[in-house]
This record gives C-alpha cells, sequence and structure tokens, in this order.
C-alpha cells in the first residue's frame, strides 16, 4: 500500500488522504446545497464566494506567507465573481456599473449579517468546506500519484453521497407512508429521480462526471503540485470566464458590460497572484 510522509505527522496510508479529500469535497457540495433550500440564489452565491478569501486565510493560519500580489489577487477575483454572479440580461451597460456593482455588493452584506439564517451558516461552511479542500490538496499533491488519490477519492464520495441518498429516500419513504419494501414504495421514490428516463440527463450526467469531474481533479492535482492553495483558488474563479466565453459560443449569449468587467477582474487577479 502507497504511503507517504505527509506534513510531517508521520507516515500514514493514501487512503486517509483520500477520504479526507472526499471529506472536504463532500462538505463544500453537500452544505452548499442543503443551503439553498434556506437561502435565496443570490445571497448563496456571494457567500459561496468568500472562499476565494478564506483559501489565503487559512494558509496563512498554517504558517505559510501570502504575497501582498496575491491578497490582491484574491480581493479583484471577490469582486470580480461578484460582478458575473450579480449580473442578468437587463444589466446595466452604462459606464458606472462597478459603482453599481460595489453599491450592491455592500448592499448584500449588509443584508446578509441582519437577515443571518441556518442556510447562510451552511454555505459560509460550504466555502469553508471548499477552501480546506484546494489548501490540503496542494499539501497532498505532491506526496501522492493523481491517479491513485483522485480514484480512490472519488470511491470514497460515491460512498458518501450513496449515504445521503439512503438518508434521503428513507425520509421520503417515511412522508408518503409507504415503507420499503410495502407496495407503492417505488413510486414514492421517483420525485427523487426527475427525468432518469431520458437519454439526454444521462450523457449530461456522464459528461459531467468525465468532465468535469473525473478530468478536473486530475488535472487540479497536478497543477496544485506547483501552485499555492491560494493562486489555486484564484485561478480556479476562471470557471465563470470560461462559462461565460462558452455561453456565448455555444448558445450566443452575450455579456453585459458587468459580466465582462467581472471577467476581466477575474483575469487580471490570476495574472496577479501568479507573480
Amino acid at each position: 500500500e502507497q504511503q507517504q510522509q505527509i506534513d510531517g505527522i508521520g507516515v500514514r496510508p493514501m487512503w486517509m488522504s483520500a477520504m479526507e479529500l472526499a471529506f472536504w469535497n463532500f462538505g463544500a457540495q453537500g452544505l452548499i446545497n442543503a443551503g439553498l433550500l434556506f437561502s435565496p440564489a443570490a445571497r448563496a452565491s456571494f457567500l459561496t464566494q468568500t472562499s476565494v478569501v478564506m483559501t489565503p486565510l487559512l494558509s496563512a493560519l498554517a504558517g505559510e506567507t501570502i504575497k501582498s500580489s496575491v491578497w490582491g489577487g484574491c480581493v479583484l477575483a471577490l469582486f470580480g465573481l461578484f460582478l458575473i454572479s450579480t449580473s442578468s440580461a437587463s444589466s446595466s451597460t452604462s459606464s458606472d456599473a462597478m459603482a453599481d456593482a460595489a453599491a450592491e455588493a455592500v448592499a448584500a452584506a449588509s443584508a446578509t449579517t441582519s437577515t443571518f439564517n441556518q442556510g447562510d451558516a451552511m454555505i459560509l461552511l460550504g466555502a469553508l468546506s471548499w477552501s480546506m479542500y484546494i489548501f490540503r490538496t496542494s499539501k497532498l499533491a505532491k506526496s501522492y500519484s493523481e491517479l491513485t488519490l483522485q480514484f480512490t477519492k472519488t470511491w470514497l464520495l460515491a460512498l458518501m453521497y450513496l449515504g445521503w441518498f439512503f438518508v434521503t429516500a428513507s425520509s421520503a419513504l417515511a412522508s408518503a407512508g409507504t415503507p420499503f419494501p410495502s407496495p407503492g414504495w417505488a413510486q414514492s421514490l421517483l420525485p427523487l429521480w426527475s427525468g432518469w428516463n431520458s437519454p439526454v440527463v444521462w450523457l449530461l450526467l456522464a459528461y459531467s462526471a468525465v468532465g468535469p469531474g473525473a478530468v478536473a481533479d486530475l488535472l487540479q492535482q497536478r497543477g496544485q503540485r506547483e501552485t499555492s492553495a491560494s493562486e489555486s483558488n484564484i485561478i480556479l474563479c476562471m470557471e465563470s470566464v470560461f462559462a461565460t466565453i462558452c455561453a456565448f459560443a455555444i448558445l450566443g449569449e452575450v455579456s453585459s458590460l458587468k459580466e465582462m468587467v467581472g471577467g476581466l477582474l477575474i483575469v487580471v487577479a490570476a495574472v496577479l497572484a501568479s507573480k
């Protein structure tokens, strides 16, 4: 069994490191999804983006030296993400888009503070879990084969989601009054599998698993061998920029000035953090 020296805490099996990464990954996705049941999507998006600031804070607490350029990149990336996430088809196209966005950011932060609920707390914990995932990946990436580590992490993550499904399914059956294996129990679970009989849904699911899932995880671990957690998080913010480009190229969606300014800020942030 493959074992490596990790952070000076002694030798530990590879599966333990995979379990740790799976735990933080599960926490990020699970908590944010659950938080959306209680918090508006716009506020959830704003809270999720705080991860870009949490990551350098975690690194600093761990004793790492964070360059001023990285801190500057974090702030720029956070503001750029906010611009993109709060934009819409009817967004302002005037030259004061930046000022409008700044006012919206202050208003969103104020609203979050005054009406803080359990969903907000779950989303913030999800953002923290994502930061921990990036931070720990930077620590572990050099110690293991990315294929072996990510393969093991994915299987462990699948088991965690399977456990979540069983809990949700049990709750659905109890609410419908059709405990397994009584007649009608399968029909009670159908709302959990909306679109299960559509080939398009399965194709999209397969693409999501192979592309943004497996391949992206492998490339991320390989990249984090060479970059710090803080820089990695800023670079990963480019996802929003790529999404905007794909929306234009594939769907013909035209970005607003607000979105273009936000994307530009993220690109500048990535360049700044890489210096």
